[in-house]
């Protein structure tokens, strides 16, 4: 293990295990994650583990361990352990995806929602509350490469090195206010499997907006390329828009000739502008417009068709019973949360998707919200009985 300021660096084995020992002789930890999605390599890739043991800061390099987190991932899901965190949302998906169900998360940045303090990072937090500077000039850095810099080890130790010190003021704050009991309530629900979103998280997929302007036909060809281009990403392990500029991949499913420019294109990566990949895309467009002809796919239809007129009589049905469902609860029910809790605590617990969700009988919240929002309403005569439930 190498010293670095005033946490170890663990990129041995030994030491690793000699981390393990330490981990489950408590039952609490500080816990924040370095990763990368698609910034400088392909997927949602781990890059660095900072774990605060009591007054030790670890940092784990797993691209240097080169051994499964089994262990550790064990620890997290041990429903008796918890986990302190700030803005942990990705961290948990990552960890999800990597096959870690994660339990008892407590996010303060939850914890400073309830109290009524706008969002700030934690770099700002830090210094607001515990008078602390910190670094933060290394955050959208490669955490791929190695070595690691000094300086993004001080960032990533600093990511944990304060997270206990500020989960007692913002406890206090909390108990204070006699709202600690929604702290817990809001993170676990926050962090459970059901809020996860069910789609492959390493996989960039294709949105409406890249099909814009596309006819059936050139739809169908772009997703041939995208799911092409996607292969070639992770064999180079790259991200999918370095290896062919979106742009690009757009033009040529419009304008097939282009490809006899391939090999001087700069939007293609320079390892793919060869006669091999260059005859491998040629014959993928002729397959693709074979294929949609075929499947009887039309150049004068669009790939993003318009909404049926079923579509579109629901849309405005659901937007009529939103705006109907503001006018006579909601809109009065926001009011009088910003007036007792502030209009942080408003934003969070009645954001406009929740009141979408709760009008059109599709919310699921903590008990406490939906409580709160009936003693509320008894109190200021609002009928919200048949939104929840």
């Amino acid at each position: 293990m190498t010293k670095v300021h005033s946490a170890q660096y663990i990129d041995t084995l030994p030491a690793y295990h000699a981390f393990l020992t330490e981990l489950y002789q408590v039952n609490e930890i500080a816990l924040d994650l370095e990763f990368d999605r698609n910034r400088y390599g392909y997927g949602f890739q781990l890059c660095l583990i900072q774990c605060r043991i009591q007054s030790t800061c670890y940092i784990i390099d797993p691209l240097l361990l080169e051994n499964n987190l089994k262990e550790f991932y064990t620890y997290l899901e041990d429903p008796k352990r918890s986990i302190v965190c700030f803005s942990f949302g990705e961290d948990f998906r990552l960890l999800y995806s990597l096959g870690c169900n994660i339990t008892t998360v407590r996010d303060l940045d939850i914890g400073l929602s309830l109290i009524n303090e706008a969002k700030q990072s934690l770099v700002n937090q830090i210094s607001s509350r515990l008078g602390i500077q910190t670094s933060k000039s290394s955050q959208t850095s490669n955490w791929l490469i190695r070595p690691l810099s000094a300086k993004q080890l001080q960032y990533a130790t600093e990511d944990v090195l304060y997270l206990f010190e500020l989960r007692d003021s913002i406890i206090a704050e909390l108990h204070s206010k006699s709202r600690y009991s929604w702290f817990e309530q809001e993170n676990d629900w926050a962090y459970s499997v059901e809020s996860l979103p069910p789609e492959n998280l390493n996989k960039i997929t294709i949105k409406p907006k890249d099909l814009e302007g596309l006819n059936e036909i050139e739809g169908y060809t772009f997703k041939k390329l995208f799911e092409w281009r996607d292969v070639q990403a992770k064999n180079l392990g790259k991200p999918p828009f370095q290896i062919i500029d979106n742009h690009f991949l757009k033009l040529i499913t419009q304008k097939h000739a282009l490809v006899n420019g391939w090999m001087n294109e700069r939007a293609v990566h320079y390892s793919l502008r060869n006669s091999s990949i260059q005859a491998a895309i040629s014959k993928l467009l002729s397959s693709s417009l074979e294929e949609a002809i075929t499947k009887g796919l039309d150049s004068t239809r669009p790939a993003n068709p318009p909404l049926t007129p079923d579509q579109y009589e629901t849309l405005k049905r659901d937007q009529n019973i939103i705006k109907e469902a503001k006018k006579k609860v909601f809109g009065t029910l926001k009011d009088v949360l910003v007036k007792q809790y502030g209009k942080n605590v408003q934003s969070y617990l009645l954001s406009n998707r929740v009141i979408q969700d709760l009008a059109l009988g599709n919310a699921n919240l903590p008990s406490y919200r939906l409580e709160l929002f009936k003693q509320l309403s008894a109190e200021y005569s609002l009928e919200i009985k048949s939104y929840l439930g």
